[in-house]
């Protein structure tokens, strides 16, 4: 399955439609992160950033426990950077590895890869790809 619409794949990873917001914050100079956690309050929730021809950022904030489906870009590079929390990642051919707060993690094209919040409290990763990036999910 094949699936670019932000709104639908967020909401299959679990995130409340309600407390997932791609206009208020896109594009400004500069916002809070304070701000943008305010907004939403308790996790899970998500909110896009930048959206232009070349790229696409996310914030997206989950409860431990919480993640996405294993999928891959087959067209596309993604990154994280890890805000908050800490994060398990499964990226194949090299395996599950944890990451933490300060972290980047890089996935290359076609590539399958999975993530979820783990430790005590929620987190928080930047999610960097290419603007409506194609997600084909896999077993």
């Amino acid at each position: 399955m094949k699936e670019n619409n932000i709104n639908k794949i967020l909401k299959d990873d679990g995130v409340d439609q309600s407390k997932i917001d791609i206009n208020e914050f896109v594009n400004l100079n500069s916002v809070s992160l304070e701000k943008i956690k305010k907004k939403f309050g308790k996790a899970p929730w998500a909110s896009r950033v930048a959206f232009n021809d070349r790229f696409g950022a996310v914030l997206i904030c989950q409860n431990p426990g919480e993640g996405n489906r294993k999928h891959y870009h087959p067209d596309a590079d993604e990154c994280w950077f890890i805000v908050e929390g800490e994060w398990e990642w499964f990226i194949e051919g090299t395996g599950v590895k944890k990451v933490k707060a300060k972290d980047i993690v890089v996935v290359p094209k076609k590539t399958p890869h999975q993530i979820k919040c783990v430790g005590t409290k929620p987190g928080i990763r930047l999610a960097i790809t290419k603007a409506d990036v194609d997600h084909v999910y896999v077993k």
